[in-house]
């Protein structure tokens, strides 16, 4: 344990990572302090804590992580949350990522370092972007056990060891979180057939103006016998991806495989962004607003308990199809069943407000998934502007927290920042709430 806590006074200046998205700093009077801390082998930290210690805020500790060795040594969190009088501790990862499993073990001793702290009572869980995945999947476990990955509905189940009794947080918080593999899921492209992507079929292509799509505003109006079709084709692929995966990770643990560990997978009109083959991207129709009333923190300053709309434009991008960096995913058999395996039902459609036909469970990389196992106090932050608002509400729904809240900001993108300036400071509007949350007495 000492080891692992040998903390190392060093103040660093800001390690920017394109990969995710950062507010500017803004001038605080609240002085601060940045000590590195050295985990494990394969992670590390900072911690940013003010010079001087709210005696009520300085005993509960956040926890900022994001997978895709991103580094998080600049995120908005860990450089808004001090200036409210938390600490924030900022984990960076350098594993492989074959599987989910590796972030386990990092994350427990980011907990274990934050509760060592003079002072610190509570530890919460702060997800962001693709960060919401890796920390609900560990929450799930840690208040579960290995059970929580092991269940019959997983596609590729976790190896439990070292999984008995990890650290639990004490909260959760969801702010514009993405849910993982659904996204994903959305985005696979049901028009390409074979293993070359550039044989199309016209009849489930999306942006074929003879399908509904519009070239010019890069919109789309879909007729309901084309998403019926759409969506199914695009089913059968993911779970035909997903069988012919399974059928490879056989032969390579019976010794009959390409390699005696693993073997390369490309999946093709695939993506780990927000593009690809995403009806909702091109169709303002579907995902496109909650399905029951939320608090909405409105621009002006006002707060409303309303179905909430978003209100981004559409983003479909034609140009990224066939093309490598953009819509096609090269990784191997075991990180896709690990991390992109998710399970899809022959009733699977988008609607206007929620996603059908999802076995939301078959993989680690799901938050409305992993959230069925959360019992922490949870807070989920949806932003208007950005993709992810509809599954926002969808991990809400599921998730199993007696002491759960579910709040949307107006005219914030997925950095929380204004998507227009007429939305004047969404970034103060949503820590400000934060602040609240984290605060209410009773609750840690």
């Amino acid at each position: 344990m000492k080891t692992m806590l040998a903390i190392l006074a060093i103040v660093l200046a800001p390690a920017f990572a394109d990969a995710q998205p950062s507010p500017p700093a803004k001038s605080t009077a609240s002085a601060t302090r940045t000590t590195f801390v050295r985990l494990t082998n394969g992670a590390n930290a900072i911690v940013v804590e003010p010079t001087t210690l709210d005696p009520a805020k300085g005993r509960i500790a956040i926890l900022v992580a994001h997978p895709e060795h991103v580094n998080t040594f600049s995120y908005f969190i860990g450089r808004e949350l001090p200036k409210y009088g938390y600490r924030v501790m900022m984990l960076n990862t350098y594993g492989e990522e074959r599987t989910y499993d590796e972030f386990t073990a990092p994350i427990a001793a980011a907990i274990k370092a934050l509760r060592a702290l003079p002072g610190v009572e509570k530890v919460v869980l702060a997800g962001h972007s693709t960060g919401g995945p890796e920390l609900t999947a560990y929450q799930d476990i840690a208040e579960n056990g290995p059970k929580a990955c092991q269940g019959p509905e997983r596609v590729y189940k976790c190896r439990g060891a070292g999984m008995d009794d990890l650290p639990k947080a004490d909260g959760l918080m969801l702010l514009d979180s993405n849910s993982g593999s659904p996204e994903r899921a959305i985005a696979l492209d049901p028009a390409i057939t074979s293993a070359d992507p550039r044989q199309r079929d016209p009849h489930l292509d999306m942006y074929a103006p003879a399908n509904g799509f519009d070239p010019a505003t890069g919109g789309g109006a879909y007729a309901p016998a084309f998403r019926k079709a759409y969506f199914a084709a695009q089913a059968a692929r993911a779970n035909q991806v997903i069988d012919d995966a399974l059928a490879r990770l056989a032969k390579i643990e019976k010794g009959e495989g390409l390699y005696k560990d693993d073997e390369p997978l490309v999946v093709s009109g695939s993506d780990l962004h927000v593009n690809g083959a995403r009806l909702d991207l091109a169709d303002a129709t579907l995902l496109s607003k909650t399905r029951a009333p939320h608090l909405l923190l409105k621009a002006d300053g006002s707060q409303a308990v309303q179905i909430v709309e978003r209100i981004s434009p559409p983003q479909a991008k034609p140009e990224d199809v066939d093309a490598l960096y953009r819509t096609v995913l090269d990784v191997t058999v075991r990180h896709y069943l690990s991390f992109e395996a998710l399970r899809l039902l022959p009733d699977y459609a988008l609607t206007q407000s929620t996603i059908e036909g999802v076995v939301w469970r078959s993989t680690a990389n799901s938050v409305p998934g992993n959230v069925e196992g959360v019992r922490a106090p949870t807070l989920i932050m949806g932003a208007t502007c950005a993709p992810h608002l509809v599954f926002s509400e969808i991990a809400f729904d599921r998730s199993a927290a007696a002491d759960k809240e579910f709040v949307a900001l107006e005219g914030a993108n997925h950095g929380l920042q204004p998507c227009k300036p007429e939305y004047g400071d969404t970034t103060k509007r949503a820590f400000d709430f934060v602040d609240r949350w984290l605060s209410k007495p009773g609750r840690f």
